[in-house]
């Protein structure tokens, strides 16, 4: 299957064209590396040819590799002798006699940007939507062909090492600003002007590198604020526990050595360094859960084939908080009209200013024209009465967690909507199918459960409740799609998956409180293995008389396995009993000053340590296994079909560490056979809580997995 082509600008300029077959981007596999180092020798050996543009027929320029040919590299020859490949094709893009431009109409990421930094003079289209970037330590990757060594050496180590170790994409103006590129024209303009840039010798026949002489743009490597560059980078990257995410390790390694060697021996240090980590377990775990598994799950994999698509025009979101806020939010950026329904005018009033604020910050920080959020605001609809939602496509309901006042707005609902129009609850812990005893009409009522802060996050569990039918959860599912958000869909139950798996994570972290251990020691090992906070400072920051609600109302009766010794309520008991109520009270498991956060002194006297050494590896364990179990539960249960729906709501959710997968990538890069092992031992000295379930047991007998890489 031919994806390039070559097409004549005349005067001796020749265009090699990315245009991937049924395809609505281009991507490079080792196929198209060798018909693009094909076509590069034959026209750097023709005297008839002046010059080469580099160009694209998508939307996009190139986004990158085949990641499903990275996943299958089983060791790291395998990885080195592909990459190999790669870099000798643009290692003879950047030599070709002759000047090359990259005419970027689109995004150009990954591989792409490496195909674009390998030519003389690259010139972007004038668009809000262009980005360049190197994403692949999002992936537990590094660049391969040539990022980690051109990038640098063409804009320095400040602004090369956010896009090499951050995931940082660039706009084109932002990359015009730090030398990455040459020029923005408008994208009519684009072919002509890179045909004119050759035959006014703007682009020449050379890499700036390649020259005697040649000083890298900004701080060097050897003085004193290049080397802070680099120390603030070593110091993100060695705060993880060792081998957890060996990516950001290996790309400072090539910058920092690669960067005193001449070009052609930095790319072989990338090379092996590519090698050591691209056949790892934790690219695998990455790419199945962020690439695959995210695809399939915006994909809507779940929705029901045979119900028609269902034409959304406008939304109401009843109780404009934070949450309800958010969805309106999202759901005007979607091209909805939102009808904004409060109990009062104050509180409407409140809620309006509160996303008009948001909408217009946009503005400020350039994320949106004014033309945009104009029309953003111009489709709220804000308004006291029931009646005035009579007509909409769909109701989210985002009122406080207490099941009177969702029962009762439920009812005010459904005597004014029509019978077809779906209602979803925004509750992250009442079961769906008690509150569907509110309507009437108990098949068309769901639950979608967004997560803080809504216009950031993109997870929203989708709940079916016990008489949920097919046409209601097809019906959300492409609200969800119009909000651009990734669902997971899982059945009814108390604290549904992602609550419920989280309650076990924090009922673990406060067990340990009540243990007598430092809190600082049990947010630090959460952080070391990959969580962005650590979860009492993050149970401060949700308010511990709030989680005490939470936790009453997804305990059930308390006989859940998952219960069995845990101290959170007792915990929780303690703490609020004498006034700690969290961080937004004055303090909670911590004290907090203008220096930041401190353990509050009267821990000890809530929960006297015992004087036993803290073991950090098993304080890990118990953390991260309390999660992958309750998991697991919850997939013998039935709460969740399926693996990889718990891997995404995992990460996407709450950051789960995505170096595993997810909780279930967890136990599966543990093995099955020594996490039951270790958790027969957890059970035995802490509790009945880590016994393990049935289904796992008998997986483990078999060293099975729940996936086959």
């Amino acid at each position: 299957m031919a994806v390039i082509r070559i097409e004549d600008y005349g005067e001796g300029i020749q265009a090699i064209v990315f245009d991937r077959p049924g395809s609505p981007h281009n991507f490079m596999d080792m196929e198209v590396v060798a018909e693009l180092h094909e076509v590069i020798r034959s026209l750097a050996a023709d005297e008839n040819v002046r010059g080469i543009v580099i160009a694209s027929a998508k939307k996009s320029f190139v986004v990158g590799g085949d990641l499903k040919e990275l996943k299958a590299l089983n060791t790291p020859e395998e990885a080195a002798r592909s990459i190999k490949i790669v870099q000798s094709c643009l290692r003879d893009l950047e030599l070709v006699p002759k000047p090359v431009v990259a005419a970027i109409n689109g995004l150009a990421l990954g591989g792409g940007l490496e195909v674009a930094l390998a030519c003389n003079y690259r010139i972007v289209a004038e668009d809000p939507r262009l980005k360049l970037g190197l994403p692949e330590v999002s992936l537990g990757l590094i660049p391969g062909a040539g990022g980690t060594q051109r990038l640098p050496r063409l804009i320095g180590l400040a602004a090369a090492l956010p896009i090499l170790l951050e995931d940082r994409k660039v706009t084109g103006a932002r990359a015009l600003e730090i030398g990455l590129v040459d020029e923005i024209v408008s994208a009519s303009e684009l072919k002509t002007r890179s045909k004119e840039a050759i035959l006014s010798s703007m682009a020449l026949p050379s890499q700036p590198w390649e020259g005697e002489g040649f000083v890298m743009p900004g701080a060097s490597l050897t003085s004193d604020a290049g080397q802070e560059i680099l120390a603030t980078y070593w110091v993100k990257a060695r705060r993880r526990k060792p081998g957890l995410e060996p990516a950001p390790d290996a790309i400072l390694t090539a910058v920092e050595t690669g960067l005193k060697l001449p070009i052609e021996a930095g790319l072989a240090l990338e090379q092996e360094k590519f090698a050591s980590v691209a056949a790892s377990k934790v690219v695998k775990n990455k790419i199945r859960t962020l690439f695959l598994g995210l695809n399939d799950a915006n994909g809507m994999k779940d929705r029901p084939k045979d119900i028609a698509p269902y034409e959304l025009k406008s939304v109401a979101v009843v109780g404009v908080g934070q949450m309800g806020g958010g969805i309106a939010y999202c759901a005007a950026q979607a091209g909805y009209d939102v009808f904004l329904l409060e109990a009062d005018q104050g509180s409407l009033k409140a809620g309006l200013e509160s996303i008009s604020k948001r909408i217009m910050g946009g503005v400020e920080r350039n994320r949106m024209s004014t033309e945009t959020a104009e029309k953003m605001l111009a489709r709220l609809k804000p308004t006291t009465s029931y009646a005035d939602i009579s007509g909409v496509d769909l109701v989210f309901e985002a009122v406080s967690e207490v099941q009177k006042i969702k029962d009762q707005v439920t009812a005010a609902v459904c005597a004014v909507i029509r019978p077809d129009v779906p209602i979803a609850s925004n509750t992250s812990t009442i079961p769906i199918s008690i509150l569907a005893g509110s309507t009437s009409r108990p098949e068309r009522f769901i639950g979608l459960h967004f997560f803080a802060p809504v216009d950031r996050m993109k997870l929203v569990e989708v709940i079916k409740g016990d008489r949920t039918d097919e046409a209601t959860l097809a019906r959300a599912l492409d609200a969800i799609a119009g909000m651009r958000k990734t669902p997971i869909v899982v059945n009814d139950g108390l604290g549904f998956y992602t609550s419920r798996v989280v309650g076990a994570y924090t009922g673990e972290a406060f067990t340990l409180l009540a243990e007598g251990l430092s809190p600082s020691l049990i947010d630090e090992v959460a952080l070391k293995v990959g969580m962005p906070i650590g979860p009492l400072a993050m149970a401060d920051i949700t308010s511990l008389t709030l989680l005490k609600d939470i936790v009453a109302s997804i305990n059930g009766d308390g006989t859940a396995i998952g219960l069995q010794g845990l101290r959170l309520t007792e915990a929780l008991d303690k703490l609020t009993s004498v006034g700690r109520e969290g961080k937004a009270g004055g303090g909670g498991v911590y004290d907090y000053d203008e220096t930041g956060q401190h353990p509050w002194p009267g821990l000890s006297d809530c929960f006297p340590p015992t004087g036993d050494f803290a073991d950090e590896d098993v304080v890990e364990k118990r953390l991260l296994y309390a999660q992958s179990l309750e998991a697991a539960r919850a997939i013998e249960e039935g709460v969740i079909e399926n693996s990889i729906d718990a891997d995404i709501g995992s990460v996407l959710g709450w950051a789960f560490p995505s170096a595993y997968g997810g909780v279930i990538g967890l136990i599966d890069t543990i093995g099955t056979a020594k996490f039951v092992a270790d958790c027969d031992v957890l059970r035995d000295l802490y509790g009945g809580r880590f016994d393990v379930p049935e289904q796992l047991r008998n997986m483990a007998k078999r060293d099975a997995c729940f996936y086959s890489e």
